[in-house]
Order: structure tokens, then C-alpha cells, then sequence
């Protein structure tokens, strides 16, 4: 509903410049509606997780170690799982704005282990950093569990 209201009409003038066909003629293809739910939630594991950050990321073993110690914790987070749960069939909002709530909640937990260098790290902060990725992890690991 915040989308809605925030959706603007702009009135705009368009100038006649006469009729165009197209080139050839409209083919139909039956069978374009909805059939089913769609694909199952991929599964994602913590192991693949850090081995995709390490094949993309130059981290260190420590890094790896406090990626696998944050992503483990909220993986575990029973506030996240029932959010997921309950948006289970929402994808734009699981990939959108909750995929930013879980980055921030992420944050936090890097934050609150005094893991300031990760914090202000391009490669950790910018979108489809490492941040990102344990947030998309997280979702994955509560949508199997939910299927």
C-alpha cells in the first residue's frame, strides 16, 4: 500500500505523428498464464556461502570465520524466520525491502562485535557485497525451512 501512495500521475502531452504497422503478424503462443507455484526456494548452505564470498572476495580466515559466526546466528533468529514465514510467497518483498532490513540487522551484529573495519569496507557494504549476500543466505535458509 506505501507503493500505491507514493505512485505519481504526470500529465503529459504527446504529439500525433500518424499511424505505424508492424512489419510481420501477431503470433499467439497458448499456455502463457500462471500454472503452479514456481520453482521450490533454492537451497543455500553457510559452506557454499563463504566458499562464493572467498571465489569473488579476497577475505582472510578470520573474516570467513566471523561471515560464518553472523550468518549461523541469523540463520537461528526466530524474529527473521517468522517475517520469512509469513512472506514466504511475497518474492519482491524478500528480495527488496527485507533483504535491506536483514542487512542492517547484519550490521548490527558486526557492529556489536566491535568489527569496525568491516563496516566502513567496500567490499562488505557495496550491493552485492558480502553484507548482501549473508542477508540473501539468511532469506534462502528460512525459505527452505518454510517449504
Amino acid at each position: 500500500m506505501k507503493q500505491i501512495r507514493q505512485t505519481q500521475v504526470i500529465k503529459a502531452a504527446v504529439a500525433y505523428q500518424g499511424v505505424e504497422t508492424g512489419g510481420g503478424t501477431v503470433k499467439l503462443r497458448p499456455g502463457g498464464g500462471k500454472k503452479g507455484s514456481g520453482p521450490p526456494p533454492k537451497k543455500v548452505s553457510v559452506q557454499d556461502m563463504i566458499a562464493e564470498i572467498q571465489a569473488r572476495f579476497d577475505i582472510t580466515d578470520e573474516e570467513a570465520l566471523y561471515i560464518r559466526q553472523v550468518t549461523e546466528e541469523k540463520s537461528a533468529d526466530p524474529a527473521i524466520r517468522s517475517t520469512v514465514t509469513a512472506h514466504r510467497d511475497d518474492g519482491i518483498y524478500l528480495e527488496g525491502a527485507y533483504r535491506g532490513q536483514v542487512n542492517a540487522v547484519i550490521q548490527t551484529a558486526y557492529d556489536a562485535r566491535g568489527r569496525y573495519e568491516e563496516l566502513s569496507d567496500p567490499k562488505y557494504m557495496d550491493p552485492s557485497g558480502i553484507f548482501d549476500i549473508m542477508a540473501f543466505t539468511v532469506i534462502q535458509h528460512h525459505l527452505s525451512l518454510a517449504a
